[in-house]
């Protein structure tokens, strides 16, 4: 039952748990260092050059760089040496790389290419993390452009950070734990930075910590100690999702407390519409997190504010959250074998192909009789709906509107020479 939630402790059941962290990757980390590695050579393909609109010098980001490494790991072996991308250089990608250390390969090999200067500007709190991050980093033996912060909070190494920037279009990356570390307030700065200067943010919420620290809060307390404890917690939460949000949050954790997964659910959307309201993006959205396609509860989700969403999450990134899905529908027998649930994956893509049908259609219509490409309608469609990643653009363009079209509800303008329509092809909605 939803409300069994309430019983997950506040406090992690191991307190080495920080420690051990970089122990053994996790499958939902090396989901997010896929994304990331693929979203680093995006941003610095389209960014880095000569061209008016691009740089010569590009920066990234790591908020909470951890010790750049693991001792186990999985998931970026394979991924980069069965990609008809990655496996055209000779990389040295490996399964502990944490995103340190991916993003300081990506920079190494683009070096090589002339392409670009990929900055990478590291900040870790710990002082052991740290340490540990400058042994990792200086075992590259490049002379890549890269500073590791002395040990300091993100919001106290940001006034620092942001002059070290010098302009150069950005990618943020916080990988934060539970609700502490950033504020709104800093989220804000970067988003002033990205609008003028372009880039994105990319950042973890951590859904389950967002319902733990709200649970703290009572209407009564048993006594001042219990209530100055969970002060804290309140705090820390109402400076993740604004100021002043706990005259929002707390009244709906009162409505909702026996379901907490639908007030992570509100708590996501709340934050994500004061970053679109107060955080200077002209666009951002999310998308979970989880260990196994048949989760209710994702780890975490990921939230990215942009100053170009139709490229970065219409065009780039739906479909790398897509591939990552469909990755969950791999799983392993009792030999150790992987094998792909197909029956599974297909039953998916019909019920979401039923359902994204039925919302394309009320979303063609807000255009009434405007004509518009099928490349724009696709992606006004991911972007509208909010939750990336469920179909990839050449399912939106075949299963969705193709059969829209097949289904007379569509007509066409400049079709194509030997098909009846292309992605450049001008389509309205049939009144």
């Amino acid at each position: 039952m939803e409300g069994d939630q309430l019983s997950l402790p506040l406090f992690p059941q191991n307190s080495n748990e920080s420690e051990n962290y970089f122990t053994r990757k996790r499958l939902w980390s090396a989901s997010k260092h896929r994304i990331m590695l693929r979203y680093i050579q995006c941003f610095c393909y389209n960014l880095g050059g000569q061209k008016a609109y691009q740089s010569e010098h590009l920066n990234y980001v790591d908020g909470f760089a951890g010790v750049g490494k693991y001792t186990e790991g999985i998931g970026i072996e394979d991924f980069v040496n069965n990609s008809n991308f990655w496996s055209k250089y000779k990389h040295e990608f490996e399964n502990t790389d944490g995103s340190p250390l991916i993003a300081l390969k990506c920079a190494k090999l683009f070096r090589q290419e002339n392409r670009v200067n990929l900055r990478c500007l590291f900040i870790e709190s710990n002082r052991n993390f740290n340490r540990k991050l400058h042994e990792h980093c200086e075992r590259l033996e490049e002379k890549l452009s890269y500073k590791i912060y002395n040990p300091q909070t993100f919001e106290v190494a940001l006034p620092e950070l942001m002059k070290d920037l010098q302009n150069y279009p950005t990618l943020f990356f916080l990988d934060s734990f539970a609700v502490k570390g950033m504020s709104f307030d800093n989220i804000c700065e970067i988003g002033n930075y990205v609008s003028q200067y372009k880039g994105e943010l990319f950042l973890l919420f951590h859904n389950i910590h967002v319902a733990r620290n709200a649970g703290q809060y009572k209407t009564t307390y048993a006594n001042s100690k219990e209530q100055q404890t969970a002060e804290t917690y309140i705090k820390n939460l109402t400076k993740l999702l604004g100021v002043n949000s706990d005259i929002d949050w707390k009244p709906k954790w009162l409505e909702l407390k026996s379901e907490p997964q639908k007030f992570e659910r509100w708590a996501l959307e709340y934050f994500k519409e004061r970053m679109r309201k107060e955080g200077g993006f002209r666009g951002v959205t999310s998308f979970e997190i989880k260990e196994t396609y048949n989760d209710v509860r994702p780890q975490y989700s990921i939230v990215v504010g942009s100053n170009h969403p139709e490229k970065a999450f219409g065009s780039f990134l739906n479909d790398f959250v897509c591939d990552e899905d469909k990755l969950l529908f791999f799983q392993d027998n009792y030999q150790g074998i992987e094998k792909f649930l197909d029956k599974e994956w297909e039953a998916e893509q019909k019920r979401r192909i039923a359902i994204i049908k039925t919302q394309s259609i009320q979303i063609l219509r807000e255009f009434k009789s405007e004509w518009k490409s099928f490349e724009d309608v696709i992606t006004h469609i991911i972007l509208k709906l909010n939750d990336l990643g469920c179909l990839k653009r050449t399912q939106y363009y075949n299963d969705i509107l193709g059969s829209l079209y097949q289904e007379g509800m569509l007509e066409i303008e400049k079709p194509g020479s030997k098909k009846p329509y292309t992605l450049n092809s001008l389509l309205k909605i049939v009144e």
